[in-house]
């Protein structure tokens, strides 16, 4: 009996054990079974969204869209265009217009003095006309990007030419238009930026690219009462304004994960002392000759007697305009035709260039020492709202840890 007894309590002891790890192993299936459930769940609200045989990509190349023309004022004769026939009279005149992708690739027409669509229900926004000079001026705030291929480095910042025609005098029946060149905006971009100059690879893999990156450097100007200035190279824009009239309008084409606006802080200027941020930076780190160009640039003197020459073309022209007025056209026109024979015949563009391109060392030195102070300033709220959100490029750039901090 004991023998019975004692067989029958290890039997028993044992089924207890059996019936243990069976249960733990149910219950391990069932929440295995769950979890595998649950995340069919989750695919399957997920593939409410994300289509599994749809695909797309953040890693677009950054587009400008421009194009430019040589106009010959000679050729002109309305009123409005009086000084420009006294000064330019049948000099090179190279014109570069910048598009919004949606201005670029809208059929347009000019309606009274308007660019207006040229097909009912098509909505396009956004176009700046600029001379060459200005255009250089402006593209100084702007780094494109490159990448080596074959050994060479191209440019990550590709252009996307448009071919509209340009009418200088809109509103007159058969009045002189120009057509647009690319060659010869390929020529106005190789000057601001060289790498234009060897060839471009617009197709590639995106593993050529992905390291380089387009930068758009953004300083805040000092503004009394409300109004919102910033300026890119040595171009000033008013915001919100230049955001909804499309003056900014070509920015939209840089709307890339490879671009990047880069925040400079405020800048300063004392016209008393002749002087501001960008001088003062040149003249305490070395930069001689960039200070007194670019003082000579900001703060101009007397005319020259080449100026003062067509100083009086453009009083003769419309002596109902203003003296100080026709002297900061006289000085514009004269740096734009000097720009504008170099970029139609060549030769050396280094005395037409604006101060910041002639002095790339300089300026890439004061961008570089703005960026690293900025690094963990705070730009204004209103640049957020008024120029970043409105063009695509809300979202703040995070950085991998390099490998020496890891």
């Amino acid at each position: 009996m004991r023998a019975a007894t004692r067989q029958d309590s290890q039997t028993g002891s044992e089924g207890i054990y059996e019936s243990f790890s069976d249960m733990v192993l149910c219950t391990l299936i069932v929440l295995i079974t769950l979890v595998v459930v649950l995340a069919l769940n989750i695919a399957e609200q997920l593939n409410v969204y994300i289509e599994p045989n749809h695909f797309s990509g953040g890693a677009t190349r950054p587009w400008l869209y421009l194009q430019a023309q040589d106009a010959d004022y000679s050729q002109t004769s309305i009123e409005r265009l009086a000084v420009e026939r006294a000064v330019f009279a049948d000099a090179d005149f190279v014109l570069v217009n910048l598009f919004s992708p949606s201005s670029a690739l809208s059929a347009t027409t000019v309606k009274d003095g308007q660019t207006i669509s040229a097909k009912d229900g098509q909505a396009f926004d956004g176009q700046s006309d600029l001379t060459a000079y200005s255009f250089l001026q402006l593209a100084a705030g702007i780094e494109p990007g490159s990448f080596p291929v074959a050994g060479n480095q191209t440019a990550l910042m590709l252009p996307k030419f448009a071919h509209k025609s340009i009418a200088l005098e809109p509103g007159k029946a058969n009045g002189y238009s120009v057509s647009p060149d690319n060659e010869l905006a390929l020529k106005t971009m190789a000057l601001a930026w060289p790498v234009y100059g060897n060839k471009l690879f617009p197709r590639r893999a995106q593993h050529d690219y992905l390291d380089a990156r387009t930068k758009i450097y953004v300083e805040v100007l000092e503004s009394a009462g409300d109004t919102h200035r910033i300026m890119i190279g040595h171009s000033v824009f008013t915001l919100p304004q230049d955001v909804e009239n499309g003056r900014l309008g070509w920015l939209a084409g840089f709307s890339s994960g490879l671009t990047e606006v880069v925040y400079l802080g405020t800048a300063w200027s004392d016209p008393a002392k002749k002087s501001n941020k960008r001088i003062a930076f040149f003249e305490q780190n070395g930069f001689t000759e960039a200070a007194v160009d670019y003082r000579a640039f900001s703060y101009p003197g007397a005319l020259s007697a080449d100026n003062e020459a067509l100083l009086q073309k453009a009083m003769a022209a419309r002596p109902d305009i203003p003296r100080e007025r026709l002297e900061q056209y006289v000085r514009a026109a004269a740096a734009q035709k000097a720009i504008s024979t170099v970029i139609v015949n060549g030769g050396s563009a280094n005395q037409a260039l604006p101060p910041l391109l002639a002095h790339r060392d300089a300026w890439k030195a004061y961008v570089d020492q703005c960026s690293k102070d900025e690094i963990n300033g705070t730009p204004p709220t209103w640049l957020m709202g008024e120029l970043l959100e409105p063009l695509g490029f809300d979202q703040a750039v995070i950085r991998g840890m390099s490998k020496e901090n890891a």
